[in-house]
């Protein structure tokens, strides 16, 4: 189920110990400075992984090359996720970066499904399930990109006008690159539409534990009107106690 590294053990007067251990992403918090041009977000993790000595396990390559990055004085995860953001951004792709039992691992979402179906419906289960659109969600993407020869200043914008009428105008806006052509930035602005013009949808479920399930993977759910739709592991937490496993699970829409 774990495989990580103690940092720190505490003994009580009825000797039992108490153990803290962390996977590789504990070593992330460190900070940095990188500089890097043309370079994937896959080469990116790879490259840091190396420098702290980190095993890696499956790095999916993500094809978009990030052209120049500055990142001084970063977190190294932030570094890592920064990268994978701008991907994300780019192809309209979501990564998900863990510890893979040792491995520091990156794999799209498509190749983190988990064969295993909640259905709500069965009486045994506790729930509670939320919705919301008061923190990243937009239904309205505007982006601007400065043309380096005129010095033109040319914005893009891409709205859904259903969800307008239904939320009211939820704009996000970005400056690009000036090195974007006018194909770039539109399909930049319609990919984060995609990404984020969704009712934000959570979960939180206390389910028979599975020493296989983990934060990180998609799993089926049926609810309440017998709809199957997909949803992501926020959050897994196992607790095991007089020979009986269960699992709190957060889960929120992809």
């Amino acid at each position: 189920m774990f495989f990580g590294y103690i940092f720190s053990k505490r003994l009580d007067k009825e000797s039992i110990v108490f153990i803290t251990a962390y996977d590789q992403i504990r070593y992330l918090i460190a900070r940095d400075t990188y500089i890097y041009k043309n370079k994937t977000a896959s080469q990116v993790i790879k490259m840091i992984s190396a420098n702290f000595s980190l095993k890696t396990g499956t790095i999916e390559d993500t094809e978009y090359i990030i052209p120049y990055r500055i990142e001084e004085n970063q977190t190294i995860l932030d570094i890592m996720y920064t990268a994978i953001e701008l991907t994300t951004k780019a192809n309209g792709r979501k990564y998900i970066l863990y510890d893979d039992f040792g491995k520091i691992s990156l794999k799209s979402y498509e190749n983190m499904s988990f064969p295993i179906l909640i259905d709500y419906n069965n009486s045994n289960i506790d729930y509670y399930y939320s919705t919301s659109i008061d923190k990243d969600v937009y239904n309205s993407i505007k982006v601007s990109v400065k043309n380096k020869k005129t010095n033109i200043i040319s914005t893009y914008t891409k709205e859904d006008i259903k969800n307008k009428n239904k939320w009211g105008v939820l704009r996000l806006f970005e400056r690009l690159p000036n090195d974007f052509t006018k194909a770039q930035a539109e399909n930049y602005a319609l990919n984060l539409l995609n990404l984020k013009n969704k009712l934000k949808e959570k979960l939180e479920v206390y389910y028979f534990g599975n020493p296989k399930i983990r934060a990180g993977y998609i799993i089926n759910n049926i609810t309440e009107k017998d709809i199957v739709n997909q949803m992501i592991i926020d959050e897994c937490t196992h607790i095991i106690y007089d020979n009986e496993h269960m699992m709190k699970l957060i889960l929120t829409n992809i």
